[in-house]
């Protein structure tokens, strides 16, 4: 993301669940307010101009039925024709969150809806517990980005959000997780990085223009 904005892309954050379950010791309501104001400290170091949230019970994203999935797709289908989006960055199908999971299916059905191909950029948070019983995903193209240059705002972005890093240590455990990806994958051979993200481009095929301003913004990769 921030290598996006120096580059100038607008980009629009849009927050599915509330976050209203993720501590045992801070009642849900104050729960989503604290998670709220964290984002928004984060968007604001970053630069992010526009956001949206959706609203949806923390842990529930997977369980909507009926009536209450149709009325979500709509809201998703409504963002991504008021934004004209160019590319969409969500969770990969196996991320071992199940709202993260929820969200990928969520977008992916949406646009098939719609009848609309933009790229997507799928992206990994939780690869724990449970590795072995990851669900399967695509990706046309899987990009290793180097990201030594950002690491500094990536730690302080994270700090932001207190209320989370004050349970686990999240930061260390992303540097940590980043360096591994990068020696596992010879990043300082190859492309002269100690910190990496990995990646998957989807339809990248259908979206020529936009694949290669990606990759330009998000060089060394």
């Amino acid at each position: 993301m921030s290598k996006m904005l120096k580059r100038g892309w607008e980009l629009t954050y849009v927050y599915v669940t509330d976050g209203r379950h993720g501590s045992d010791a801070v009642p849900p309501k104050e729960l989503v307010k604290i998670r709220r104001a964290e984002a928004r400290k984060e968007r604001t170091m970053l630069g992010i101009q526009d956001s949206i949230e959706l609203g949806v019970e923390d842990g529930s994203a997977g369980g909507l039925r009926g009536p209450e999935l149709k009325a979500l797709k709509q809201r998703v289908a409504s963002i991504i024709a008021g934004t004209k989006a160019d590319l969409i960055v969500v969770p990969s199908r196996s991320d071992m969150h199940p709202d993260h999971r929820a969200t990928h299916d969520l977008v992916a059905e949406t646009l098939k809806d719609m009848q609309l191909n933009p790229m997507l950029v799928k992206y990994f948070v939780w690869l724990f517990p449970d590795f072995y019983r990851k669900r399967p995903d695509v990706a046309g193209l899987v990009l290793m980005v180097g990201i030594d240059g950002e690491m500094t705002r990536k730690m302080a972005a994270i700090r932001l959000h207190r209320s989370q890093v004050g349970r686990g240590s999240f930061d260390a455990m992303a540097r940590t997780l980043n360096a591994y990806l990068a020696y596992a994958f010879r990043a300082p051979a190859t492309i002269g990085a100690r910190y990496v993200e990995i990646i998957g481009l989807d339809e990248a095929e259908h979206n020529a223009r936009e694949a290669q301003a990606l990759l330009t913004a998000l060089e060394p990769c």
